[in-house]
Formats: structure tokens, C-alpha cells, sequence
């Protein structure tokens, strides 16, 4: 028995990260209507360094991202057969024999304890294994007998479920109880002796090692821990350029139930902040094994941000592909876009074409639409004597950055494209051990950030993973 399958796992718990650029390019919007290079307003010659804010003293928000729970759920479903049958094959059918134990007045005492079949079952967030106990005991006074009985009893293996901090089963635990005692009468029937206590006693070592052998049998998963957590930590390139970093968290156990009276069902979740990165750059410095939390209430499927991360230079291409916009009194488009980070805001030096021609520098915060298929600038504002500039060449300026903000640009993936490509992507990682299937409820825009020379436009993923053992 295995709770977390070792290849499987690992492939699960990335697969939700490594989907989002795996799939086709979403379909080409129209293209914007062409905008006749008129330049009938010109905007004026520009003081150098002029489109370069001055620093920002003011503590910029947390983002909302890192404030949100994240967490990949994946459900585990294993057969339990296989652990009675390796119980089968290790612990013998008799468990307890003796030919001459002392019982005083009434002589000594002969018998045999043997087991039947284990049976395994999965109560509360325990697995508890079976099996009935059955004896035969004679009283005897030198080599002849004169009482007998047929005690029965039953002996219960109890496991919790529930993994320690260190990732490992506790000790089972093995009770016995006879439900039918055994009683004999001694000295003419003078005598009542019960030998059920004496019985009971010599069936103690036989239990210890019905303990030792469940426990054996308990696969040991801290090192298949380690090894998942040392692979959730690299960088995976993806087939189509860049990569995904999974920046695991910290490792939880959820709710553990029985679907058949023979099968497991076991609940994880990883915490983590996933990425989908055009480009890889440093890998993050390695983690060490955080301990294993629980969580009865972990939700059947849960919140994973993931942030999709691209240079400010992809984001200013693609403000060059965008539809004419209303400059303040002349139609404009984006012909040339350059991008830097200014703290939290993006610093945006614009080429205009158009009816209205020539630089302009911007300065914004980012954001997705509200159909969240795409980003835009939020707010945007003019650089250091932009505003000027813009009065000078008769542009309303409030309405050429009203405008600014309408205009959209493509983010680095399409999420319209995550609901679909992770449940196909999901099932082509089955192989014959495990089936692998995933569901993702909804994909809902969540924030954009600057961060460094990147930007970081995040999306909330709802959804799970199964994995089955075949």
C-alpha cells in the first residue's frame, strides 16, 4: 500500500502549473481599424529624462495575490487488498500453542489459539485491520483430560491515518478481546477456573508481532516527501519556451474517508504560488521540507493563484498592437512602446502615430479588464511636464488618459484558455499504475503587479486533482 505514488504524485501536483502554456495560441483578434498617419497635432519637443517619476515614498499595497489562500488539491484513491494479503503471507494462521501450563489444583492446561482471515476497512481517519481469533483449551491432570472449551475472541489492528508532522504513520496499535470466555471446573467440580486471563496472556507476544508486521507493511513516506518536494522546487521548462516554478509552501493533510470497504481516499493540498515565466531566469533557492499540517476541512477543491510573468518590454509590444483611442481632441494609436519599472508603477514611454503624432510619457498601475481577457493600465497618469505638453498641443489631457486607460493589451496567456486545456492535459499524464483526471470550476482574474523588470498578472484557478491507482 502506498499513499502517495511516487511518480504520479509529483506529476499531479505540477501538472495544474504546467498546462497553462502547453496548449494553442488563442485565435487572433481583428485587427484595429488603420489610422491614417496625418499628424495634424504634434506634440512639442520634450526636456530630457522628463517621462522619469520622481520616487515613490508611499508603502505600496500587498497584492492581492499573496493575501489569497492557495492551495492545489489532490485527491488519492488506493486499494487496500494488498495489505491484508501480505498480512496473509506473513502472519501465521496459529497464533498461540501450549501442551503443559499450570493452572494449580486443576493440573495444567493444553491449547491452541488460531486466527481467521484479516479483513481491512478504513473507520474515521483510521485503518483498522481484523481478524476473529479462535481456540481450543483442555484441563488436564496428568496425561488425562477431563474439560475443554472453545474460547472466541477477536483481535482489532488500529492505524491513524493521519501523519505526523515528520511524515510518518504512528505505531499501530493492536487490542484483543474474547467474546466467548473459557471456565473450567476442577475437584469434582468443586473448582470454577477461569483460563480465559491465562489464554489471553500468552496471545500477548503473538499481537506485538502482528503489530510489527502491519507496520512493516506501512510504506515510509518522508523520503518520497522529500523527493516530491526537492522536484516541486525546479524550474520545468515548458515545450513552448519559458517555464513554471512551483514555489511550494508548506504541505497539508485534509480529510482521509473510505469510498469502499476496501479502498482509501486520502486528501492533500499544496501550498504553494505557482508561475508560468517566459522567461526562467534564476532558479529560487531550495526550501527544506516543511512539516506536514493538518486541515480536517480541506475543501474537496480550492483556490490556486497562479501568476503569469512576462517582461515590461512583452507588455509594451503589446500596447503597440491596440485599437485607435481618443488622444483628447485627435484619434491616436500606440505605434512604439517602451517599458520600465518605477517601484509599483510601470513607466511607459508611447510613440503616437496617427491624427495626433509624436512621445509621450505615462506612468500606471496595471490591471485586468473587465471581461478578464485582458490587461490595461490603471489610472494612468502623465510623467513629470507631460500634462503640459499635451495642453500645448490643444489635447484634453484628462480625456488622452481616460482614454489610455480603455485600451487593452494581451496578457501572457490567454486565460480563457486555462478551464479547457488542464483537464486534457491532466488525463494525457495517466499511465498504467495511476489515472490522473483534473477539473477546474472557474479561472477568475485576480491582480496584476510590477515586480522588478516583470510583470505579474495573476489568476485565480478553483479545482482539483484525482489520482487513482489502477
Amino acid at each position: 500500500m502506498t499513499l502517495l505514488p511516487r511518480h504520479a504524485t509529483t506529476g499531479a501536483a505540477l501538472f495544474m502549473l504546467l498546462c497553462a502554456c502547453g496548449g494553442p495560441d488563442a485565435p487572433p483578434s481583428a485587427p484595429p481599424t488603420p489610422l491614417a498617419d496625418t499628424c495634424r497635432v504634434q506634440l512639442g519637443a520634450r526636456p530630457p529624462a522628463s517621462i522619469e517619476p520622481p520616487a515613490s515614498t508611499a508603502v505600496a499595497a500587498s497584492p492581492t495575490s499573496r493575501r489569497v489562500s492557495s492551495r492545489l488539491v489532490a485527491h488519492v484513491e488506493l486499494e487496500l487488498a494488498s495489505l491484508a494479503k501480505e498480512l496473509e503471507g506473513k502472519v501465521a494462521p496459529r497464533l498461540a500453542e501450549e501442551r503443559n501450563k499450570g493452572i494449580g489444583i486443576a493440573g495444567h492446561l493444553r491449547y491452541t489459539v488460531d486466527r481467521g482471515p484479516f479483513t481491512v476497512a478504513i473507520e474515521g481517519d483510521s485503518l483498522v485491520v481484523r481478524t476473529d481469533v479462535r481456540a481450543r483449551a483442555e484441563a488436564c491432570r496428568g496425561s488425562s483430560c477431563y474439560a475443554s472449551c472453545e474460547p472466541q475472541g477477536r483481535a482489532t489492528a488500529t492505524v491513524p491515518l493521519r501523519l505526523t508532522p515528520e511524515y510518518r504513520f504512528a505505531p499501530s496499535r493492536v487490542s484483543f478481546a474474547f467474546t466467548r470466555g473459557c471456565e473450567v471446573r476442577a475437584l469434582g467440580g468443586m473448582v470454577k477456573i477461569d483460563v480465559t486471563p491465562t489464554i489471553q496472556a500468552q496471545l500477548a507476544p503473538s499481537l506485538r508481532r502482528v503489530e510489527q508486521e502491519i507496520d512493516g507493511k506501512l510504506p515510509p513516506l518522508r523520503p518520497q516527501a522529500e523527493r516530491l518536494w526537492a522536484e516541486l522546487g525546479k524550474p520545468r521548462s515548458l515545450p513552448l519556451g519559458g517555464c513554471v516554478v512551483t514555489n511550494p509552501r508548506g504541505i497539508v493533510q485534509g480529510p482521509v474517508t473510505g469510498t469502499t470497504p476496501r479502498s482509501l481516499r486520502v486528501r492533500f493540498g499544496l501550498v504553494a504560488h505557482p508561475e508560468i515565466r517566459t522567461r526562467c531566469g534564476e532558479a529560487p533557492a531550495p526550501r527544506s521540507l516543511p512539516p506536514l499540517t493538518q486541515d480536517p476541512a480541506l475543501p474537496a477543491a480550492d483556490d490556486l493563484v497562479l501568476a503569469l510573468v512576462s517582461p515590461l518590454a512583452a507588455a509594451a509590444t503589446g500596447l503597440e498592437g491596440a485599437a485607435p483611442f481618443d488622444a483628447g481632441g485627435a484619434q491616436a494609436r500606440i505605434a512604439r512602446a517602451a517599458a520600465v519599472a518605477a517601484g509599483s508603477l510601470m513607466s511607459l514611454d508611447l510613440g503616437l502615430r496617427g491624427e495626433a503624432c509624436g512621445d509621450l510619457g505615462v506612468r500606471s498601475t496595471l490591471g485586468w479588464t473587465e471581461d478578464g481577457r485582458a490587461l490595461r493600465l490603471v489610472a494612468p497618469g502623465f510623467a513629470n511636464g507631460e500634462r503640459e505638453r499635451a495642453l500645448g498641443a490643444s489635447l484634453a489631457p484628462d480625456t488622452l488618459v481616460r482614454s489610455l486607460g480603455q485600451v487593452r493589451f494581451p496578457p501572457p496567456v490567454p486565460p480563457e484558455t486555462l478551464q479547457d486545456l488542464i483537464p486534457s492535459i491532466a488525463s494525457s499524464m495517466s499511465d498504467p499504475s495511476v489515472d490522473v483526471s483534473a477539473k477546474v470550476d472557474a479561472v477568475k482574474p485576480l491582480d496584476v503587479i510590477i515586480r522588478g523588470e516583470d510583470l505579474a498578472a495573476s489568476v485565480l484557478l478553483r479545482g482539483s486533482v484525482e489520482l487513482k491507482q489502477r
